[in-house]
């Protein structure tokens, strides 16, 4: 999802993908903009260089794909351009929703330090 793929037919060696096309569905990607950590412009940022982010945004919501390549469990906040993003970071709630066999459903305030297991992501829906 950092780079907006998941794994490819056949999956066999990687997992089913289909329960992440659901939330992108539930979410509407396809009507998403897509900000790489890569880009300048990405609103999305957290306070650990070995994890990164990409947003995915729509109109007063966006999706954020979190990555780590650190070797050890690492506690992140996201540094959000809520102006950039059109959102109020006293209202907004961040929801990791339940993927099987990738995350467990969790909320988060935007002041909340997020654990990122080493080599592992998580996806946060934010609205």
């Amino acid at each position: 999802m950092i780079y907006g793929m998941t794994a490819r037919h056949p999956w066999a060696w990687t997992g089913d993908p289909r329960p992440v096309w659901k939330v992108w569905d539930d979410f509407g990607i396809a009507a998403a903009e897509m900000k790489g950590y890569w880009k300048k412009d990405c609103p999305v940022r957290t306070t650990n260089r070995d994890i990164l982010a990409t947003a995915y945004l729509k109109d007063k919501e966006m999706l954020v794909s979190v990555a780590s390549w650190a070797e050890k469990p690492g506690q992140v906040k996201l540094e959000v351009d809520w102006n950039a993003v059109g959102l109020d970071p006293d209202k907004v709630v961040l929801t990791a929703p339940e993927i099987r066999d990738f995350q467990d459903y969790r909320v988060y305030k935007s002041t909340d330090f997020i654990t990122v297991e080493p080599r592992r992501g998580l996806l946060l829906w934010v609205k």
